[in-house]
């Protein structure tokens, strides 16, 4: 069964589906500011890590005896930022004629539910687009575990030989790995192409445009930029 006839396809949500690094970074930044009396990224902070990890694992990294209080503060601030969110162009386009076609796409994020919902409606795309929507209040382990990608297959009724997984990150390709599908990797997200690489993929789409016509759907008016 090729990627074009797979029935479930599951998405990643940060750098894949929408652009939240401008908005993620400033609400980290305000946080620091407002909490820590500090510039956000800290001295020797692994930056490169920063959009696999949750919130509450990055405030565990700097100050692990205010996790919850700066979670907190991530949460309350996250909504003020949000006119930084983007949606990748053509993605919504990609995801309505994926469900036209009569496919069933979902998200699997290591986010929040409240800020997935968030992005989403800044991205203009209804959450019931999808057939089922994981987060981070869902399983303990996250991506690069499978749990959420099975997880989220099983509330779909689907099948591993039936599925794919698509994402921007070396944790989204473990996970599917580990999950028994494909991985399609983006590059127009949050990691590099030679990152990517590194860790083989199935597919490595560069443009929305070039994910759509993975997945087998048109998409044309995918361009590989942000509105």
């Amino acid at each position: 069964m090729t990627l074009t006839t797979r029935h479930h396809i599951l998405f990643d949500l940060d750098g894949t589906l929408v652009d939240t690094r401008a908005a993620v970074v400033e609400c980290y930044t305000r946080v620091f500011r407002n909490k820590l009396d500090s510039a956000f990224p800290p001295k020797d902070f692994p930056v490169a890590d920063l959009f696999a990890m949750r919130p509450a694992e990055v405030f565990a990294v700097v100050a692990p005896d205010r996790v919850e209080e700066l979670h907190a503060a991530y949460r309350d601030t996250y909504p003020q930022c949000t006119a930084l969110v983007k949606v990748f162009a053509g993605i919504r386009d990609m995801i309505l004629e994926l469900v036209d076609a009569g496919r069933q796409v979902s998200v699997v994020t290591n986010k929040g539910l409240e800020r997935t919902l968030i992005d989403l409606g800044v991205a203009g795309i209804p959450p019931e687009t999808f057939t089922t929507i994981v987060t981070a209040e869902d399983t303990v382990e996250r991506k690069p575990h499978p749990a959420p990608i099975l997880l989220g297959l099983s509330r779909a009724n689907g099948k591993v030989e039936d599925a794919a997984y698509v994402g921007d990150g070396p944790q989204d390709i473990l996970a599917a790995r580990a999950a028994g599908m494909p991985a399609i990797a983006v590059t127009y997200g949050f990691y590099d192409r030679a990152i990517l690489e590194t860790h083989a993929p199935d597919v490595i789409a560069d443009s929305p445009a070039a994910l759509a016509a993975a997945l087998g759907v048109q998409a044309a008016s995918a361009k590989g930029a942000a509105e």
